[in-house]
């Protein structure tokens, strides 16, 4: 069972694609992944799945939501060890990033 997360385009923002996280949840079970859970209103979802093959499950997620929502979202989906390997190849020093982000919001 591989864990993935799924990252949801342009839901619950501005009113538009309105998605309930319960409702996703339900979603994500109907299609027999398990462990399911939404992230706040985000359209953020970790899940596990035995499907090895990402395009597979995007295109399951994308007409699963379809379905269940009447319209298409854009989905990426990522497993834990490529957000890893993304975190770990970020070419920026996240400290200094963090380090100018706080700076900026006291001086705001």
């Amino acid at each position: 069972m591989t864990t993935y997360i799924a990252f949801l385009r342009g839901i619950n923002v501005g009113g538009h694609k309105k998605i309930k996280m319960d409702h996703l949840k339900n979603i994500f079970e109907a299609l027999k992944f398990e462990n399911v859970r939404t992230y706040i209103q985000s359209g953020n979802v970790v899940f596990e799945a035995t499907e090895q093959d990402g395009q597979t499950l995007v295109s399951k997620i994308v007409q699963a939501i379809e379905k269940g929502c009447s319209f298409q979202v854009p989905v990426l989906i990522r497993t834990v060890e490529e957000l890893e390997m993304i975190i770990l190849q970020n070419p920026y020093d996240l400290e200094m990033m963090n380090e100018k982000t706080q700076s900026r919001g006291h001086h705001s």
